[in-house]
């Protein structure tokens, strides 16, 4: 009995996610939306990956961490489908570290690197807060033409470490993407998290 409960349990999850994933796409293919990617797979298992003390912003040298072929992979996977699921982007933004910007420009094949997503844990970044809540009406990320989505590809800190908390409230800030994985935005005054999907 309890095996059949886990596994009734288990299609319901199923069946929950792929609906939420349905509702995400609709509302993306009619653009006006933000996606927030956490880069690509680099080396190490998560939640617990390392950032050699040696690696800097626009260094991609050995003394950073970066994808590893995974990751690559998965970074053109998402580009391909978010193209075969007709998805119109706008702009294209990362962090000025390697991993991010490789995974833009794989997915994406443009890039534009920008020093608002460089987010370190326990650093506010107030820039960013009002770039997320601007789109696509005002603001410096206004740019994305009407019916597209505006893509930002940075740090999984940006979330679980609470940085966009006065905007998104402490519940809604913390939130947990695996490498690749992305949080859909609606903009307004207080940035609305519409959900989490994987595009590979």
């Amino acid at each position: 009995m309890e095996k059949l409960f886990l596994l009734v349990a288990l299609v319901f999850s199923c069946v929950s996610s792929n609906a939420q994933n349905e509702i995400l796409i609709e509302r993306l293919q009619q653009g006006g939306l933000n996606i927030f990617i956490r880069h690509a797979i680099t080396p190490g298992k998560d939640p617990i990956k390392f950032n050699p003390p040696t690696e800097r912003p626009n260094d991609c040298s050995s003394g950073s961490r970066q994808l590893n072929d995974e990751g690559r992979a998965q970074s053109r996977l998402i580009g391909q489908r978010i193209k075969e699921l007709n998805i119109p982007i706008g702009e294209v933004y990362s962090s000025s570290f390697c991993r991010c910007e490789e995974t833009a420009k794989l997915a994406f094949d443009r890039v534009t690197s920008t020093d608002l997503l460089l987010v370190r844990p326990g650093v506010f970044k107030p820039d960013l807060d009002r770039a997320l809540r601007s789109i696509p009406t005002k603001g410096f990320f206004n740019k994305v033409p009407s019916g597209k989505n505006n893509v930002y590809v940075g740090h999984g800190v940006t979330f679980t470490q609470g940085v966009l908390s006065s905007d998104f409230g402490l519940s809604e800030a913390k939130i947990f993407l695996e490498e690749g994985e992305a949080a859909v935005f609606e903009p307004g005054d207080k940035p609305r998290v519409l959900g989490k999907i994987k595009f590979y």
